[in-house]
């Protein structure tokens, strides 16, 4: 191998190792660096996602309690349980308050006329319900069960059409849960219910009504207890907005799920059995119950937060999952995209190693022939002819004045002899 080519390949070398090193250790230091954070960002942004999720159902909620206390002292209330009172008084012969006759405007009440009292106070309660349930549009049904379990005032609705109950069709719900637990509390305390499916007649509706009870014992004047106030909350308008995101109840089963066949497991909805520790190991569970975080596994990535129930105590769980290689696609597509421009900089970085080298080995190549030439008597007709300014474009001009002061020196000894 000449010269100049071991010289141009050792600065193509040296070229490379100057650029190129420097080029991957920043390129690799840059690559992870920005991966950890993208890939914090989309854990940051899941996490976030689940956490409103569960604090838009807070909110959701939170005005229930305060619907349920405000109907129960609305002055029709009273007055209607007051009347209640007074019936049952004259049907027991006792004594009447003449005051509280008085305030009410009844002086002169008898057991024929309260009835008619009683059912137009009721009619106007009716409208007192029915217009809560027509302005707020989050009840499936707004009722009053009296202390042995008879519907009195029963308000449906479908979110779009508002039902006052006929009272012909109104039904004993004595021996259903959430009667028998809250007409066991006292004051003000409240219950509410866990997230199932509305049953009419001990019968799933269809289409499915998932709700949430909140119900509050009431009490006439003298504090007797005289049933209670309930509320069936559309839970429907919390859970579509979740999508694909999955609502875990308090017993662990499936509110929501992106398969459908999943939902509603527990034995008093669809009976299925599936729940929370059919979808995940023990471990995830725990992680799951224990507090708000991540979790990350080769196959899904997973976010979730717990759903704080106004009223409650216990709390339901939000999940989100994706496919870890979705939540990751911006660190994928970061990744390659950085390499992709690792490897085009070491392209261009070797072509211009190839252009300069060959830059500055070219005219070493053409002078050292044309030194040969000059070495072999072919003077005349090897003019150096070098366009460069640079250092290389110096040696040319030297090797040039060179080879002309040769031939004058030639010139000059040959007409030496020639004498």
């Amino acid at each position: 191998m000449k010269f100049y080519q071991r010289l141009r390949t050792k600065l193509i070398i040296s070229f490379s190792i100057i650029t190129l090193i420097p080029t991957l250790i920043t390129g690799i230091y840059s690559i992870q660096v920005s991966s950890d954070a993208l890939r914090k960002q989309a854990l940051t942004t899941q996490t976030i996602q689940s956490k409103t999720l569960a604090n838009n159902i807070t909110n959701f909620l939170s005005g229930v309690k305060s619907d349920l206390l405000f109907l129960r002292q609305a002055p029709l209330m009273k007055e209607f349980l007051t009347l209640q009172s007074f019936q049952k008084a004259l049907l027991a012969n006792k004594k009447l308050d003449k005051e509280k006759l008085e305030v009410l405007g009844l002086k002169n009440l008898t057991k024929n006329s309260i009835q008619a009292i009683i059912k137009y106070k009721r009619q106007q309660l009716e409208q007192e319900f029915f217009a809560l349930s027509h302005n707020r549009r989050i009840y499936y049904q707004i009722r009053y069960i009296n202390e042995i379990g008879k519907e009195i005032i029963r308000i449906d609705s479908n979110g779009f059409r508002n039902i006052i109950v006929a009272q012909d069709k109104l039904q004993n719900k004595f021996d259903r849960y959430y009667f028998k637990k809250t007409i066991r509390l006292s004051g003000k305390q409240l219950f509410v219910s866990n997230l199932d499916l509305n049953k009419e007649k001990d019968k799933i509706e269809k289409p499915y009504k998932p709700v949430i009870r909140y119900a509050v014992n009431i009490y006439d004047d003298n504090n007797n207890k005289v049933g209670i106030l309930i509320f069936n909350v559309d839970a429907n308008q919390f859970i579509k907005p979740l999508d694909g995101a999955y609502l875990v109840n308090s017993d662990g089963f499936f509110a929501n799920h992106p398969d459908r066949d999943k939902i509603w497991g527990g034995p008093s909805d669809l009976n299925t059995g599936y729940q929370l520790k059919n979808e995940y190991s023990d471990n995830i569970i725990r992680n799951i119950l224990n507090k708000n975080s991540s979790i990350i596994t080769s196959n899904f990535t997973l976010s979730h937060a717990k759903v704080s129930i106004p009223g409650s105590t216990n709390n339901w769980i939000i999940i989100i999952q994706r496919n870890t290689n979705d939540v990751l696609a911006s660190v994928i597509n970061f990744r390659i995209t950085f390499i992709l421009i690792i490897i085009a900089s070491i392209i261009l970085a070797l072509l211009f190693a190839l252009l300069f080298s060959a830059g500055i080995t070219k005219p070493i190549e053409y002078l050292t022939k044309t030194a040969d030439a000059i070495s072999k008597g072919e003077l005349i007709s090897n003019h150096i002819e070098i366009k460069d300014k640079s250092e290389i474009g110096q040696l040319a001009q030297s090797f040039e004045r060179m080879r002309v002061s040769m031939i004058k020196s030639f010139e000059r000894l040959r007409r030496a002899r020639m004498k």
